[in-house]
């Protein structure tokens, strides 16, 4: 039996270059390796017919139901398309490139609530890590206060005022560009459709 060759590769995108994200997979599949798996950064292809699949990105929140996800899938079976991978809210889809593009037509309305999706996600993730450096800094403060000994208060003061700035500067340099990126993205679409805000 012939071993099928297979290609693991490293890439980090961010959640605004979902496009990026995209055009790489289908640049792969262009020359003949098809997605197999998805992990955090990671893409596993396996040889296959160059330009046989074409690869897009949908998200699917974490808050719908099981029934709602299990329809959606169905859905996509029925026309074709096959997830291939999921991460967090992504996943992957793929189908065969003889079935031509995902997208028939330039719907702008169906862009807006793509990346309407993908800046609420951005947003929640950005509260959630508020959240938890919250949560750290209150533990923190309670150890500090119920310390008598001047070693771990001393430690408690050092690691809060650590975590707050790490938490700071993650936030500027990582997510806030991400959002507004994708606040941006929101607003050119609104704007192709001429909706006045």
């Amino acid at each position: 039996m012939e071993k099928k060759e297979i290609k693991k590769l490293w890439r980090f995108y961010s959640v605004a270059d979902y496009e990026k994200e995209e055009a790489f997979l289908n640049e792969m599949a262009r020359a003949g390796w098809n997605l197999t798996a998805v992990g955090f950064c990671r893409y596993i292809f396996r040889r296959g017919n160059e330009g046989e699949f074409i690869y897009k990105l949908d998200m699917v929140e974490r808050s719908e139901s099981d029934e709602v996800k299990e329809s959606y899938f169905n859905f996509l079976s029925d026309c074709g398309i096959r997830v291939v991978g999921e991460f967090k809210d992504w996943i992957y889809l793929q189908k065969p490139a003889s079935e031509g593009p995902f997208d028939m037509k330039n719907d702008t309305y169906a862009k807006l609530r793509h990346v309407n999706k993908v800046y609420s996600f951005s947003l929640r993730t950005v509260c959630n890590l508020l959240r938890l450096f919250a949560g750290i800094m209150v533990v923190l403060i309670l150890l500090q206060l119920l310390s008598n000994n001047v070693s771990l208060s001393e430690f408690c003061s050092g690691v809060m005022l650590g975590v707050g700035v790490s938490s700071l500067i993650a936030l500027v340099i990582i997510w806030v560009p991400i959002v507004n990126k994708l606040r941006c993205q929101v607003n050119k679409l609104i704007d192709d459709i001429g909706v006045n805000l």
